[in-house]
């Protein structure tokens, strides 16, 4: 039983660190991102292009990875339901869900590569700057909202 429960909190662990990622973005409001961007690193047209095929290519790869790990996850959860579930039964389709994060993973940093080389220095430490500034407004609207919450309780 307590190998069960070890799975059962580790898939809730995967899925809590996934799930944010499968988070929609409403199209306009990444299309006006993206322009901002575009125009305070002042990107020539070239650069626009390249940065677009990249993250075209990324997306694409990301659905491979995103319905791969859907799958596997339904399948992790399929056979936590039954009873007599061994830890070993279990084992091979954490071990693909692992797989899959380390592939999220390594697409992140194959990105972040394919980034530096359109970019210059200067437009990358820029651009490491305005995400960063995304990411400490995306935590804080999150904290507000988890206030909010709290308040409602």
């Amino acid at each position: 039983m307590g190998k069960t429960k070890l799975v059962v909190f580790g898939l809730i662990a995967v899925i809590l660190t996934v799930s944010p990622l499968y988070a929609q973005v409403d199209k306009k409001e990444e299309k006006g991102y993206k322009e901002k961007i575009y125009k305070e690193l002042n990107l020539s047209s070239e650069q626009q292009k390249k940065l677009e095929e990249n993250r075209q290519g990324q997306r694409e790869e990301l659905e491979k990875i995103f319905s791969a790990m859907k799958e596997k996850q339904a399948q992790l959860q399929q056979e936590l339901k039954n009873l007599g579930v061994k830890d070993a039964s279990v084992r091979p389709i954490v071990s693909e869900i692992k797989s899959l994060q380390a592939k999220l993973i390594d697409l992140k940093i194959k990105g972040i590569f394919a980034v530096k080389e359109i970019l210059t220095p200067e437009q990358f430490t820029k651009f490491q700057e305005m995400m960063e500034k995304r990411l400490e407004k995306r935590k804080s609207s999150k904290g507000l909202c988890e206030r909010g919450v709290a308040q409602l309780k």
